[in-house]
């Protein structure tokens, strides 16, 4: 097959997952093998392009920001937009801006970071922790201490160890836990809708929550 059959063959994988995306909801069947197929056809074209798993991780990220309430003060201004960070390791390519593109969330704006220094993170409402950069998940906690930010990470454990909300794989399923713990020491609001949809957990040492 010609490069230019296989582009083409691309283009039209890649407008499904775009509908697919522009309708995602919580707790879309993640449908394994398939979309392992559909990521590697588009990989062999360029590095750049991010897996299924990360483009259906940015829909939720961007859902996640629509379904929690932050404080006033977590925000310099009335018109600051709500930043969604990403922590060092980036694994969303373009796709985490393209999700946001040319939306807001009560009347704010929503910009995509690449957050490379912990002092940073304090000015991002929203902070992604991919599994590579699991290891400072202390560190980005203490320096987020007193913050308003809803840390998201992938990761075994991530949730009961402080993280606020993690990913996980349930029956071929993308799924995410909360830890209602670190939601409420972030000063933060889940919507009723976001906590029917999660695992509930709390902190190691916790009693678990139902």
């Amino acid at each position: 097959m010609s490069y230019s059959s296989r582009f083409r063959r691309t283009v039209r994988r890649k407008s499904w997952v775009s509908r697919l995306l522009r309708t995602a909801r919580f707790g879309v069947p993640l449908c394994i093998m398939a979309l392992l197929a559909l990521a590697g056809a588009t990989s062999t074209l360029s590095q750049d392009i991010p897996s299924v798993e990360y483009q259906l991780k940015a829909a939720f990220l961007f859902n996640f920001a629509k379904f929690v309430a932050w404080p006033p003060d977590a925000f310099p201004s009335d018109k600051a937009p709500i930043s969604l960070c990403v922590f060092r390791h980036d694994p969303f390519g373009g796709a985490l801006d393209e999700v946001i593109r040319e939306k807001a969330i009560n009347n704010r704006e929503l910009l995509a970071r690449r957050i490379k220094n912990l002092p940073e993170l304090k000015a991002c409402q929203l902070v992604f922790v991919s599994e590579t950069e699991e290891r400072q998940l202390p560190e980005i906690l203490t320096s987020l201490k007193g913050a308003s930010a809803l840390v998201v990470g992938e990761s075994a454990d991530f949730a009961e160890r402080g993280g606020a909300i993690q990913f996980f794989l349930e029956n071929n399923k993308l799924r995410f836990a909360v830890n209602v713990d670190a939601i409420q020491r972030a000063r933060l609001q889940a919507s009723s809708k976001l906590l029917a949809l999660a695992r509930i957990v709390h902190d190691n040492g916790h009693p678990k929550g139902s």
